[in-house]
C-alpha cells in the first residue's frame, strides 16, 4: 500500500479515536460509470425488489436467499420450468444470451400494444434479469456485459432523460399486466415511485445524466 495513504488512514482512524467518533469505513465499490449507468436501467424493479450489491462490483452471487426468492421469475422471463437446474440454466443462457436477448418481453406483443411503452419495459428488465444471472451464476461477466452494455444504449437511443425512459416504462407495465401477463420480477410501479428516482438528491435516478456517457465506445473499458 502507498505510504502517503497508509499515514492518512492512520491519522483519520487517531483522530476519530480521540474524539470519540467512529471511524469511517470505505464504501461499496462500485462498477465503472458506463457498466453502473447501464445497471440503473432497472431501479424500477429495485423499488420492489431489493437486491443485496446489485451495484456493486465485489459482489458476485447472490444470498441463498435471494436466489432462493428470484430464482422462479428469473427461469418463468427466460421461458424455462420452474424446477429447471442451474445447468439447463447456464445452458439456456449460453445458447440464446447473445443470439435473443433483444427480442425479450418484445416478441409476444399485442397489437394494440405501444411499442414504445413495451421498449422500455423490456430495457429495464432486460437490466435487471442479466445482472440478476450473474448472480446466480447463469451466465459468464463478458457476454452478460456485453449485453447490459447494449441493452443501454438502445434504450439511450429511444428516450430523451431519465424521465422520459420512467414514463415508457410506467405505462410499459401498465399494458403488461392488463393484458394479464405476469410480472414476476417486478410489482407496483406507480407515478409517486417515478417521482421518488427522480427527485433530488436521493432518487437512483435524480443526478445521473442520461446521454453524457455513451453506452458504448469505441475504445476498450475495464
Amino acid at each position: 500500500m502507498n505510504i502517503l495513504l497508509i499515514c492518512i488512514v492512520v491519522a483519520v482512524c487517531g483522530y476519530c479515536l480521540r474524539r470519540k467518533r467512529p471511524i469511517p469505513l470505505p464504501g461499496p465499490i462500485l462498477f465503472s460509470p458506463r457498466r453502473h449507468r447501464a445497471l440503473k436501467l432497472a431501479e424500477p424493479i429495485l423499488v420492489a425488489t431489493s437486491i443485496s450489491g446489485f451495484f456493486e462490483a465485489d459482489v458476485g452471487a447472490l444470498t441463498d436467499e435471494g436466489r432462493a426468492y428470484l430464482r422462479a421469475p428469473l427461469l418463468h422471463q427466460i421461458g424455462l420450468r420452474n424446477d429447471a437446474s442451474d445447468e439447463q440454466a447456464l445452458e439456456h443462457f449460453e445458447t440464446m444470451l447473445e443470439r435473443q436477448w433483444y427480442r425479450l418481453d418484445l416478441d409476444k406483443l399485442n397489437a394494440t400494444d405501444d411499442p414504445r411503452a413495451a421498449m422500455g419495459f423490456a430495457c429495464v428488465r432486460v437490466a435487471f434479469l442479466v445482472r440478476c444471472a450473474l448472480l446466480q451464476g447463469w451466465v459468464e461477466r463478458d457476454p452478460a456485459w456485453r449485453v447490459l452494455l447494449l441493452n443501454a444504449q438502445r434504450a439511450q437511443e429511444c428516450f430523451d432523460s431519465w424521465e422520459d425512459f420512467g414514463q415508457a416504462y410506467l405505462a410499459g407495465r401498465q399494458q403488461w399486466v392488463a393484458a394479464f401477463r405476469a410480472d414476476g420480477l417486478g410489482g407496483r410501479f406507480d407515478q409517486a415511485d417515478l417521482d421518488g428516482l427522480l427527485k433530488p438528491p436521493s432518487g437512483g435516478w435524480a443526478e445521473l445524466p442520461w446521454n453524457a456517457l455513451p453506452a458504448l465506445d469505441p475504445v476498450a473499458q475495464p
